[in-house]
């Protein structure tokens, strides 16, 4: 049986050599953490912000993907300004991407909310290991060990006030051939992803609130695909939502507020492909620190909840 699943894997990693297009991460826990998908973002909250991500996906599945994060964000300038780091590290069966990107915003105050034009700007460092696979021949030409190290940049906007939130943005803009080994001919490449997103707080009544949101997720050669979200919000400590991702997954999803510094968040997603039979689902959990600096401005348009 073990044979089995590895030609399976070997079948599959051949296959993605040839026709596949890189695929960044998917995860859960990004509508507590809108710089991940969107660098206009940076700055947004007119405080200090630091979040910590680490994805588990497809328990049970040897070589599942493993998303790990750190992103950061501040503002400067009275709120004119904000700048952000992304730090992330994918790893997938015999694959390992690390990223650095940095983030910078310029905010315009407008009448009814915050306008961000954000610019991100970095690099993907990414390790293909096949020679940790079982072959039958080891002198294989794909048994290699490649590296491979890609800048790229991207942009996105942002307009937000107390009550609502849209965005769009393409956080990478370059999709440069992927390379194994120069006797391997590939025409995998990086893919180009765009990303609209927007929601809404609404008060239901003193102790209760609700977040509905949606992310349309569009990406080159692939198919059209979208998240729904709802969160209700207690008390202004507990939030506790579902979400609905297209012909994927439907997920869990909570943040605790454990006090004006720390937040603590959680999502289980539980599979609706075919996949559902042989995983246990994927987890995911969002530790965020915030600190509201003495250089920052009080704004009564800066956002609460998103």
């Amino acid at each position: 049986m073990k044979r089995y699943r590895v030609l399976l894997l070997i079948v599959v990693t051949c296959m993605s050599l040839t026709v596949a297009a890189q695929q960044r991460p998917v995860f859960s826990t990004y509508p507590y953490n809108g710089l991940s998908i969107n660098p206009a973002y940076a700055g947004s909250l007119n405080l200090f912000s630091a979040t910590f991500t680490n994805r588990n996906q497809w328990v049970n599945i040897d070589g599942a993907p493993i998303y790990q994060s750190l992103t950061a964000h501040t503002t400067f300038k009275e709120n004119q300004i904000g700048t952000g780091i992304n730090l992330v590290r994918d790893q997938v069966g015999v694959h390992e991407q690390y990223s650095v990107y940095g983030s910078f915003a310029y905010k315009i105050r407008m009448s009814k909310g915050i306008l961000s034009m954000g610019l991100q700007g970095g690099f993907d460092q990414r390790t293909s290991n096949f020679q940790e696979l079982d072959w039958f021949d080891p002198s294989d030409p794909l048994s290699v060990y490649s590296k491979e190290f890609n800048p790229n940049f991207g942009v996105g906007l942002y307009y937000a006030n107390r009550d609502f939130f849209i965005g769009g943005s393409i956080p990478y803009i370059l999709t440069p051939q992927i390379k194994y080994n120069a006797e391997v001919p590939t025409t995998g490449k990086s893919s180009r992803y765009y990303y609209v997103n927007g929601g809404f707080v609404k008060d239901l009544n003193r102790n209760l609130k609700i977040n509905p949101s949606v992310l349309l997720r569009f990406q080159d050669n692939v198919p059209f695909a979208f998240d729904v979200n709802v969160n209700l919000i207690i008390n202004e400590i507990v939030y506790a939502g579902v979400s609905y991702r297209h012909q994927d997954s439907f997920s869990l999803m909570t943040q605790l507020v454990l006090n004006e510094n720390f937040r603590i968040g959680y999502a289980y997603d539980i599979p609706t492909s075919d996949l559902n039979g042989y995983t246990a689902g994927s987890h995911e959990i969002l530790l965020n620190y915030r600190i509201r600096l003495k250089t920052s401005k009080k704004d009564g348009l800066c956002p609460v909840y998103f």
